[in-house]
């Protein structure tokens, strides 16, 4: 039996093997970047938040409606969460209008998401009678800030740590949950009122 087909083919194998391996570990190493924010959101929430609601619309008392992508209810304080998918080098400060974002050499703009949440935060300090309303922007894990993290953004790698020193007051627990509380039918209102006016 002539054995030198399956020398010939031994070489190719080898190659097509090297190759399917090289194809798995890079799919996997994107589907594990894609799916590490995901995770840390998930765990940071669970262990530091006492309850949360997703995609939260809130009237803003004369004629639009306000938007979070996450409020939290905390020890003693409710978090009003933006969320920010710049990725790159960040640059940008609580009292700048325009931020910087630098990616592949390429420079954008984007106005201060800061200041979206304060209106949130506002008009839930204004209609739950509760002081103790902080609002913040959470970037992924593929943006840093060279120059320093301005006062109100949260990274993604930091979360858990950043909600633990957020917690408040414990003592302030029972009028925070009572301000969760109210919030929450607006906000629940305010759903049903977006649909009805979008559809």
């Amino acid at each position: 039996m002539d054995l030198s087909y399956f020398y010939f083919l031994m070489p190719m194998q080898w190659f097509g093997l090297a190759i399917a391996t090289l194809l798995f570990i890079a799919f996997y190493l994107v589907y594990r970047h894609r799916k590490s924010d995901a995770w840390l959101l998930k765990t940071a929430l669970k262990a530091h938040t006492c309850e949360s609601m997703k995609d939260a619309v809130l009237f803003d008392g004369v004629d639009s409606y306000l938007f979070a992508d996450d409020v939290l209810l905390l020890q003693g304080k409710i978090l009003i969460v933006k969320r920010d998918e710049s990725q790159g080098y960040i640059f940008g400060a609580s009292n700048i209008h325009e931020w910087t974002c630098v990616k592949n050499h390429v420079t954008g703009k984007f106005n201060n998401p800061l200041e979206k949440v304060g209106h949130f935060v506002t008009q839930v300090k204004q209609e739950c009678g509760f002081g103790a309303v902080v609002g913040s922007v959470l970037f992924g894990s593929q943006a840093t800030f060279p120059k320093g993290v301005p006062d109100g953004v949260l990274q993604m790698q930091m979360l858990a740590d950043d909600l633990e020193k957020l917690q408040g007051d414990k003592q302030q627990h029972n009028a925070a949950k009572a301000a969760w509380d109210k919030l929450r039918q607006m906000v629940a209102r305010d759903k049903s009122e977006v649909s009805v006016k979008s559809t």
